[in-house]
């Protein structure tokens, strides 16, 4: 007699598994969806191609001047 499992009369048949419960599927399927779009998430920045802005123009030194001074232009 197996001490962790109570004695059963055998007959012959394979177990039957009863499976997992409802909650615990659907917590699992969360699971799965969460990463997945987590993965998507990560990859999408490297299907879209970088978006080209112009070069920010400097400001005149005279402006840059009077600002730092603490001045109004």
């Amino acid at each position: 007699m197996n001490r962790w499992h109570p004695h059963e009369p055998d007959d012959g048949d394979w177990p039957v598994d009863r499976g997992r419960p409802l909650g615990l599927r659907l917590l699992a399927l969360l699971g799965a969806f969460s990463f997945v779009m987590l993965g998507l998430s990560s990859l999408a920045p490297l299907l879209h191609p970088p978006q080209r802005r112009p070069p920010a123009l400097p400001e005149p030194p005279s402006v840059g001047l009077l600002r730092w001074l603490g001045r109004p232009a």
